[in-house]
């Protein structure tokens, strides 16, 4: 019997009791806490990595037992199957010894200050209920006992922004708490560290939750004698927001820097790792397809594939050898989570050249940017571009060469990963079109004037969609080359889902390249061809540049395969010549 396949489970001693598959991360536990001296560990990964189940893991071999203190029977239970129960000196120096705190800051969001507050009031009023026993504690005395009962006993209270000095001092209280009853210093575990603040500075009110977010973070984090140790996860280092300033022994390991190869490796799967899963649920023929769709992470040197991926992939296809091997399939796992806005947020303000990156991008080519190693949160209002590409490659939509190394230090190589966030990329890029109602009917008469022959329409419906598409989203008009427009062009169509049946780019055919082909979904048979062209001179003719390309659409032979089918009833050819924000189209009928 094949174990199951915990999908969404995120705390580690589920995983064990459901008998789920687990692949033994146990050793980064002695690499964190034993080999590792920083007083704080910040560790930047991805979403969808793994960084909740790690800190489960932690929580669950370091955390002591409350009623009774030395009983590691819990621990020996879900851990007597993995490597670090194999380091009896490790487990008898750190397991069940620690008070822990462990908390979550990922549902720390709100489309408003208010309602952000309230939730980040839940986290800390459910954090002092588990820590209940400590309001009958005789070893606090009754001015302790006072603050923990505020908080403990009325969620309201907490959840009130009019007493947020409260919030600011709760974590620091309960570490110094939880000292002075147990007699051993805590451990503390932020799960999602930065979540509050990038919500924040996506929804505007960023300087209100700094205002609560860094004093909460920082009291509890510096020169705090009552700390043992402290780990933290998140996407990004904000290091300019005051949260890490005067933290004298901190640790980051971060995509870029991860230091040594135990640390790179603790958090996703290594090539062996994710074939070893293959090979127990008897996919490992598929290797290939699995390294295609979900391979090509770096942190820092190390290799590394993306976990929800490989066991999505493992949960959806390990039943269907069996029954039918063509049902296998790699499907896209990683869009349907929990997202990040950056895309969304920057897509309105790209310069062309960065147009152009994009499109290398999409193409499997590599960039070469500037990426900025400590990013503020408040700055992302700027949509300075070195900030998008940042966020492109510490949320997971890019990865780097480590082999590069340039003259800046600061300079990468980015390319996308895999095949899986490819998709995701374009999917994100067409969302951005489909989210202008009136970029969709304009689209709709778009593709109707291209069906029937009406070049008069076309152009009316271009321009109007070039006008509204400049002005609204800020884009330049004085991007010179075609690819430009070819993308431009390419993102309406796809709109057309309800329309086009098939649509092309790029696509060979006659002699040559067709920019565009669109076959028709209502009228069957009938074939559009597009030849796009593009002229930053405003002193040129359009109309003659357009007739150019449809002449070279007939000198090449683009529509000849298509003329000679008997089950294409009409061939339809565009000429298309850009100037700026503005185009002039020359149709003719080729069958």
């Amino acid at each position: 019997m094949l174990k199951s396949i915990g999908i969404g489970a995120e705390l580690f001693h589920e995983l064990i009791e459901s008998n789920s598959y687990y692949v033994d991360k146990t050793p980064f536990i002695r690499t964190v806490f034993k080999e590792n001296t920083s007083k704080v560990m910040l560790i930047t990964r991805p979403r969808r990595f793994g960084k909740t189940l790690t800190m489960s893991t932690f929580y669950d071999f370091l955390s002591l037992n409350i009623e009774n203190p030395g009983d590691v029977s819990l621990q020996e239970k879900w851990f007597k199957d993995t490597k670090i129960f194999e380091d009896k000196e490790l487990c008898s120096e750190y397991m069940g010894k620690f008070p822990v705190i462990f908390i979550s800051l990922k549902s720390v969001s709100g489309s408003e200050f208010a309602r952000a507050y309230y939730q980040l009031g839940c986290v800390i009023f459910d954090l002092y209920c588990t820590f209940g026993y400590l309001a009958e504690s005789s070893k606090l005395s009754d001015a302790d006992k006072k603050i923990f009962n505020e908080i403990a006993s009325d969620k309201n209270f907490i959840c009130n922004v009019g007493n947020k000095d409260k919030i600011t001092d709760s974590l620091k209280n309960l570490l110094r708490f939880l000292y002075t009853h147990h007699g051993i210093k805590p451990i503390l575990l932020i799960d999602e560290y930065d979540v509050p603040i990038a919500k924040a500075a996506h929804n505007g009110y960023y300087k209100e939750m700094i205002d609560i977010i860094s004093p909460f973070l920082s009291n509890a984090l510096k020169t705090n004698t009552y700390l043992d140790r402290a780990v933290l996860t998140g996407c990004l280092r904000a290091a300019k927001e005051s949260i890490f300033t005067g933290l004298n022994n901190l640790l980051v390991c971060s995509v870029l820097d991860s230091g040594d190869d135990d640390i790179s490796f603790g958090i996703g799967f290594t090539k062996e790792e994710t074939q070893e899963v293959l090979k127990y649920y008897g996919l490992s023929d598929y290797y290939e397809e699995v390294r295609k769709n979900y391979d090509g992470y770096h942190f820092g040197t190390t290799h590394m594939y993306c976990p929800w991926d490989v066991m999505n992939f493992c949960n959806d296809n390990y039943r269907k050898l069996s029954k039918d091997k063509n049902l296998i399939q790699t499907g896209n796992y990683w869009i349907n989570t929990s997202g990040n806005d950056v895309i969304e947020e920057f897509m309105g303000f790209i310069e062309p050249d960065d147009v152009d990156k994009m499109q290398s991008l999409l193409d499997g080519e590599f960039i070469t940017a500037e990426v900025r190693a400590a990013l503020c949160y408040g700055d992302l209002e700027k949509h300075d571009i070195n900030d998008f590409w940042t966020l492109l490659l510490y949320t997971g939509y890019l990865t780097f060469d480590p082999q590069y190394r340039s003259a800046n230090k600061h300079e990468c190589r980015l390319y996308i990963p895999n095949e899986e966030i490819r998709d995701c990329f374009k999917s994100k890029i067409m969302d951005f079109y489909k989210n202008d109602s009136v970029m969709r009917n304009s689209t709709g008469s778009l593709i109707k004037g291209f069906f029937s022959g009406d070049a008069g329409s076309v152009e009316d419906c271009l321009n109007e969609l070039l006008a509204k598409y400049v002005s609204i989203r800020d884009f330049s008009v004085n991007a010179p080359k075609e690819n430009y427009y070819h993308g431009f062009m390419n993102g309406f169509l796809a709109n057309g889902t309800s329309l086009i049946e098939e649509q092309k780019s790029n696509f060979e055919s006659g002699n040559g390249y067709i920019d565009l082909i669109i076959k028709s979904l209502k009228n069957r048979g009938v074939i559009v061809i597009l030849e796009l062209k593009q002229t930053a001179d405003e002193s040129e003719d359009k109309f003659l540049i357009a007739e150019d390309a449809v002449e070279q659409i007939i000198q090449k032979k683009y529509a000849e395969p298509y003329i000679k089918r008997n089950d294409v009833k009409a061939v339809l050819s565009y000429g298309i010549c850009f100037c700026k924000k503005e185009c002039t189209v020359v149709g003719n009928k080729l069958k």
